[in-house]
């Protein structure tokens, strides 16, 4: 074999391990990114689901006394980039909230103690 014919069989190995290498580093990159964007996607779901208990907390007191009755579910309540959903089970005296963002779902409860 001929040196030309060598360089051009260790050129297109060498291609070959960059493009490989290259393409790996990519799909490092795209896998990373999707990660963050789910935990970022969770974050925001349990911030959205504590605002749905905050608002309950201040229905319950801005109405405490009332004689008119709650609803018993409250939402969904569109905010940022999703929703919260508030449900009140006063036998239970148990507030839940479920915030939504991009189908991550994340829920939170709450017990508290009528005077």
């Amino acid at each position: 074999m001929n040196e030309r014919g060598v360089t051009l069989i260790t050129v297109v190995i060498i291609m070959f391990t960059i493009a490989l290498i290259g393409a790996s580093l990519i799909e490092l990159v795209s896998s990373v990114n999707l990660s963050t964007n789910k935990v970022l996607d969770e974050t925001k779901a349990r911030y959205l689901a504590e605002a749905g208990i905050a608002e309950a907390i201040y229905i319950l007191r801005a109405r405490a006394g009332a004689e008119e009755s709650l609803d018993e579910i409250l939402g969904p309540v569109p905010l940022g980039d999703g929703t919260y959903t508030v449900w009140f089970d006063f036998r239970e005296s148990l507030i839940t909230s479920i915030g939504t963002v991009n189908s991550i779902k994340k829920k939170l409860q709450l017990q508290y103690n009528v005077f």
